[in-house]
This record gives C-alpha cells, structure tokens and sequence, in this order.
C-alpha cells in the first residue's frame, strides 16, 4: 500500500516533468515572487493583520537573508522542466542557527507567536546543536 501510496503521489502531476535544484543566487526574484504570493494571499495569520502587512514586508525579509539561505544550502527550489519554470520552493535553515532579522513591520507580531510556540519544542525536546535539525 505504501508503495501504491507513493505512486499515486508521483503521478499526481503527470504533466509536470519536475527537478529539484538546490538554491541558488539567480534564483532570488522567482522565489520572492512565490512567497510573496502565497504568504500575502493565503497565509492564515497574516489574514488577520490586514491591511497592516505589504508585499514588500515579505519580500524585504527574504532579500535580507537571501545570501545566508543560499550559503546554507538546505533550501531548494522545483523546477518544471518542461516549461524550464521555478514552480515551488522550500526555504530552510537548521533550526539551531537561523539568521537574525530586524523585522520592522506587523509580520513581526506574526514572528514572535511562532518562536512562542516554536521556541520552547525546539529549546526542550529537540536535539542540541548544529546539523541535528
């Protein structure tokens, strides 16, 4: 079944001839425009703070730390190949050493309830040190 599982979820696009590719400079306008779309139009939080969030908020973050995501090389974008478009992408960091960022914006309230949530699982129950999670 898990098998079956598995090729169902493969063949859930067959259209789309997709690659993943390890983060990379050049990649930085597709990106932004993807988290920018999804975050500002989807996310559930940041609903609730409009109009008090901006596009720009997101994309000032990521441009912010846009050199530390690529350094880090945990991030990846998905390419489909048959129209050679960036159509997804998963940005990560060890979560023992992610970057700090001056947040001047409403999203900061939006920060601060996932490292509230976040911060105590990860601090109390998650492995210590760096390259662990």
């Amino acid at each position: 079944d898990a098998v079956q599982l598995e090729d169902e979820t493969l063949n859930a696009c067959p259209h789309l001839k997709m690659e993943a590719v390890p983060l990379q400079l050049e990649h930085r306008q597709d990106v932004i425009d993807i988290i920018v779309s999804s975050f500002y139009n989807k996310a559930d939080l940041e609903q609730w703070l409009k109009p008090g969030v901006l596009r720009t908020d997101y994309s000032d973050i990521l441009n912010d730390i846009w050199s530390v995501l690529v350094d880090c090389e945990l991030s990846f974008v998905i390419y489909d190949r048959n129209t050679e478009r960036i159509i997804g992408t998963a940005l990560n960091f060890d979560a023992r050493c992610e970057p700090e960022v001056d947040i001047k914006s409403k999203l900061l309230i939006i920060f601060e309830f996932l490292e509230f949530c976040e911060g105590p699982i990860r601090d109390n129950y998650l492995p210590k040190g760096l390259n662990q999670i």
